[in-house]
């Protein structure tokens, strides 16, 4: 069962884009309505800014009064980190203060007004750390508040996406998520996580894997490749160069849009 049972509105979150989905309850979720809407953002706003808007635009005339909101927020506002075991860190608090120091080491002064959380993944295994802009999530949750809704969940794409499809993965290889404009790829050993890479790109997903797949060590190069699809203006062209399983529909009917990603 999904931990998101309760919430049936959906929304998912990207710089072109807001997707919102009201699902019907019952021992198999479907989709009730669904709606998208294109968005730009705007020089000098935050990425973000212009989906937040047009979120508020959508959310009176899609009918919805009350409640809690699911949201997925696409891998362009997410950083994501593996961070290796550490057996000092006794508590998930020392954990996330290591995670934070992390980010702020990697992206600077930027880094002090995000949002990081961390992810458990068992005794022994790297964790799994992502930052948010805090006031994307401030700006997000005051946006429903306006409405009569509160945030019920919030989770990265990269994240939803595996939920999603975990039961279909081997946990050896590669599984990488590709919307519009970005490619997040990440690599598993013995089905625990070992890097995540995201990278905005304009060419073909496909080769963009393969480049990112090609700087790896030769022992740790995965040779299965997992790749989904999220949204119908990703472009897939395989390379033949190495073995790629589609979970998302090729020709973009059926793919999961942001907001349908995780429901599980």
């Amino acid at each position: 069962m999904s931990r998101w049972w309760g919430e049936r509105l959906r929304i998912g979150l990207a710089p072109d884009r807001v997707d919102l989905a009201w699902l019907r309850l019952g021992p198999r979720r479907a989709v009730d309505r669904a709606r998208s809407l294109r968005c730009a953002p705007k020089a000098g706003e935050p990425a973000w800014q212009a989906a937040i808007e047009a979120l508020g635009e959508a959310l009176p005339e899609f009918g919805v009064k009350q409640g809690a909101a699911a949201v997925v927020l696409s891998n362009h506002w997410v950083r994501y980190a593996v961070l290796p075991w550490q057996a000092e860190l006794t508590g998930a608090a020392e954990v996330d203060q290591r995670a934070r120091l992390h980010f702020e080491q990697t992206y600077g002064s930027a880094a002090i007004g995000w949002t990081v959380r961390t992810r458990d993944t068992g005794f022994g295994a790297p964790h799994l750390a992502c930052a948010v802009d805090t006031a994307l999530i401030d700006a997000l949750g005051a946006t429903l508040a306006g409405h009569g809704l509160g945030l019920g969940s919030l989770q990265p794409l990269l994240i939803a996406a595996f939920n999603d499809q975990r039961k279909q993965l081997s946990g050896q290889g590669a599984f990488a998520v590709v919307e519009a404009g970005r490619v997040c790829l990440g690599l598993m050993q013995q089905q625990r996580w070992h890097d995540i890479t995201s990278r905005r790109t304009d060419a073909d997903a496909a080769e963009v894997i393969e480049q990112e797949l090609s700087t790896l060590d030769a022992d740790l190069a995965p040779t299965p490749l997992d790749v989904l699809l999220v949204g119908e203006d990703v472009a897939w062209t395989d390379p033949a160069r190495r073995p790629a399983r589609l979970l998302g529909a090729a020709d973009g009917v059926g793919r999961p849009t942001l907001a349908l990603c995780g429901i599980g």
